[in-house]
Parts: structure tokens; sequence; C-alpha cells
């Protein structure tokens, strides 16, 4: 059975599986009994929070981390809720939608190889929910919380993506729905490395502020990539997502055809969450008043095309 183990807590005598890690430690074995503190703190020196450990070939006691038990039963309630066909779609989709709070909030929290991957299985399950039933799916742009926390806006933004997607992407398959899904949850990991005085603040942000925020794309793309989880869905979506239509976003001011229509539809999402949300500083916005503004005074921002069908959503 394998446990994951937080890097300092690894002990000789511990059998370590590095699984899809194994490209992060080229001198390391992909299955190796730790025989040596040198061992752990090369493994450590690498910057991995956690390791695999095999309980049943190890020769020592394994420690076992909390968080992820609560991991593994926030997966269960989820697989439960989705797989229940005795729920009725405006019940499952709340049920869905608060599992996804509480994973989100772990990944978000603890953005380790692990997390992410529980993360994204859940999201590959909400994605397969969404394309298969449309009722559920419909219920789902009614419930979104309005309380602004980036684990909040990350499901949020999650889901608008997957469902703006099934609606400009008629055949799916071209397209990679699951990662794409997981992409749109995970497009502000890199939050989690700007101090929360500057997501959190009531006003004005100065200039060395935006500067801290400007960085949260590419340290997303960073932690995914260390982590083993960077596909090319990911990365488009977390170093574009904001990258505006006229070129004036950031972080590198492309433009037109030079954004990719995954991030496209990530930008809507975003700023649709943005506008509706109850941030420090201003009220949420109706549905009607945020479409409103997007369309008279963002417009130049965004794909139209995108856009229309992004509108409907809401009909």
């Amino acid at each position: 059975m394998l446990r994951p183990v937080k890097v300092e807590d690894l002990k000789i005598g511990m059998y370590v599986t590095l699984g899809e890690q194994a490209h992060l430690l080229p001198l390391f074995e992909e299955n190796f009994m730790i025989t040596s503190e040198k061992q752990i703190v090369n493994i450590i020196d690498k910057g991995l929070a956690l390791v695999d450990v095999d309980t049943e070939k190890s020769e020592v006691d394994v420690p076992v981390i909390e968080d992820f038990d609560q991991l593994d039963t926030i997966s269960k309630k989820f697989r439960e809720t989705i797989e229940d066909k005795r729920t009725p779609p405006k019940e499952k989709a709340k049920a869905v939608y608060d599992h996804s709070i509480e994973m989100m909030k772990h990944v978000i929290e603890t953005p380790t190889h692990d997390s992410i991957l529980s993360g994204k299985q859940m999201v590959g399950d909400m994605v397969d929910l969404i394309l298969a039933d449309d009722e559920t799916a419909d219920c789902l742009t009614q419930i979104t919380s309005h309380d602004y926390y980036t684990y909040t806006h990350s499901v949020n933004v999650g889901m608008f993506g997957v469902l703006l997607s099934k609606a400009a992407f008629s055949d799916h398959a071209d397209h990679d729905m699951r990662e794409l899904g997981a992409a749109f949850f995970l497009h502000d990991l890199g939050k989690c490395e700007v101090p929360s005085y500057v997501i959190n603040k009531p006003g004005r942000l100065t200039e060395e502020e935006w500067d801290l925020m400007r960085q949260h794309p590419a340290n997303g793309e960073r932690i995914l990539s260390e982590t083993g989880h960077l596909t090319s869905e990911c990365s488009l979506i977390v170093l574009q997502h904001h990258e505006r239509e006229d070129g004036t976003g950031y972080p590198n001011r492309l433009s037109g055809y030079r954004i990719h229509v995954y991030a496209h539809i990530c930008a809507l999402a975003d700023v649709y969450d943005a506008l509706t949300s109850i941030r420090p500083y201003k009220k949420n916005l109706s549905v009607f008043q945020a479409l409103k503004i997007m369309r008279d005074e963002m417009i130049s921002h965004f794909n139209r095309d995108l856009f229309e069908k992004f509108v409907l959503l809401f009909q």
C-alpha cells in the first residue's frame, strides 16, 4: 500500500516509490529503500514536499498524514454523490459544488503532487457529469458562492470554464475535456505564493504589489511542473488566462489569435466570477449587471463569439 509521506519525515528503512515524480529525481531509481541519511538530504534538496512510501516493503513504521485521510473522505463522498441516480439534479449539483470547494481548499493550501492528483481526479468526474447530465449541469450555473476566496473562485471558474467548453466544442473528441477541466480549476494555483494581504487588499494595489500579483501565472506553471502535473492544457490556461484580446493583459501582452481559445474561455469565466463575487472593496453584481459590464465596458478584452456563447449559459 502506498502512503504519501512528508520528506522531512522520511527515515532509513522506508521503501520509496517515485512514480510520476521519477523525472524530478533523475539520480534515483524509481523504487528504492532508503539506506542512508544522505539520500534523505538529497530528496529534501530537490524541493519535493511529499513522496510515496510502500508500507508493506518498508522496514519501519510509515506515518499517516491526516490531511490525506480527509482528501480520501472527500473523494469518496464526491463519487458517491455523482453515482447516486436517485439524487435530484439540484441537490446533486449543490453536493458536487460543496465537495469541490473542500477539495480545492486542500489543493491551494497544500499544492503537492498527491493533493493536485486527487483534485484532478475529482474534476475529471465532474467533467464527465457535466457532459452527460444536462439538467445537473444547468443547476450548477445557479449555485456558485459569492464569497471570494482563491479556492472558491477556482471552483467557480472551473465549472463555468467546463460549461462554456461544452457549449463551444460540439465535437468533444478533439479536446481532452477532463484535462481541460483540471486546467480551469488550477488556473490560479500560483496565487498560493502571493501574500494574502495583496490578494485581499481593500484598495488599489501599488506597483510593487501588482508586480507580485502578475507573478502568479508563472508561479502556477512552475508548481505544476515541479509536481509532475504540467500538461499542455494547464500551461496554456495558467499562463494566458489574464491575457486580453486587445493586448492589454499580462504577463506577455498577447492579443487576438496569439491567445489560445482555452485561455479565452478561462478569461471570460475569471472576469465574470470576479464581478459577481463579494470582494473586500466592492459589493457583488447580479448576473445581468456583470454580463452588461462585460459587454458594454470590457468587450475588447474578450473573444466576441465566445462571449455570446457564455451569455447563453444563463438563459
